[in-house]
């Protein structure tokens, strides 16, 4: 049992009865479609009223207001991250250079005490060993103690 797409129930009374291959008739399958053509034609027109047309304008210019607003909210939401980014890294840099000062001052300081006890081109030599002991460490860890945390700030500031 085949189902067939095409309507079996008789056209509406000022269409023309159809003899095509479609309905049984003898005509080519041309026919058949120029008929189908004009049957969804015929249905198109006894639904487009003045009325139903201006709903389709209507929908149409709110589809484009709506398009206009996703565009406007999208550019203010991009702009947000831009500045969140930016502003963690001017943060970040400035935290950076403050932490550089400390740490050199804190070396200073480190070897005038150490050179009440030894030379002082040895305490220089002791605070800079120390100094390198920490970059290779700091060096070793960097994926786990650098990287991963500003990954995670990154994708907080942009996913939000």
């Amino acid at each position: 049992a085949s189902v067939s797409l095409v309507p079996t129930h008789n056209p509406p009374p000022h269409t023309p009865a159809c003899s095509c291959t479609a309905h049984g008739g003898g005509k080519s399958r041309s026919t058949a479609v120029r008929h189908e053509a004009s049957r969804c034609f015929f249905l198109f027109s006894m639904f487009s009223t003045d009325k139903n047309i201006e709903s389709l304008a209507s929908l149409i210019e709110k589809f484009k207001e709506y398009l206009q607003l996703r565009k406007s909210l999208l550019q203010l939401s991009l702009t947000e991250k831009i500045i969140r980014l930016l502003t963690a890294c001017a943060l970040t840099i400035l935290l950076a250079f403050f932490f550089f000062l400390v740490v050199i001052f804190l070396s200073f300081a480190a070897v005038y005490a150490l050179s009440l006890f030894v030379p002082l081109w040895a305490s220089f030599l002791i605070v800079a060993g120390v100094q390198l002991l920490l970059f290779v460490i700091i060096y070793c860890k960097r994926h786990s103690w650098i990287q991963q945390p500003l990954v995670r700030v990154l994708v907080n500031i942009l996913a939000s």
